[in-house]
């Protein structure tokens, strides 16, 4: 009895639509994991090259106020 209510819960779980539709990826495993989509890719590359941009802007801050 208790394994049929269990798997009519793990039927009712499986079934709903409840789940986390919300997916993480690692921006480090982006350029070389074939699993990660092409536009997810690029996202990183962007991510990447404004965090580049911000770096050196504040270097370059750094710079002139010496």
């Amino acid at each position: 009895m208790v394994g049929v209510a269990a798997l009519v819960a793990a039927m009712f779980f499986l079934i709903s639509g409840d789940h986390p539709t919300e997916r993480i990826y690692d921006c480090g495993m982006a350029e070389w994991h074939p699993d990660i989509p092409p536009a997810v890719k690029e996202a990183c590359r962007n991510r990447a090259r404004e965090y580049w941009r911000e770096q050196q802007e504040r270097t370059n801050k750094e710079k002139t106020t010496i």
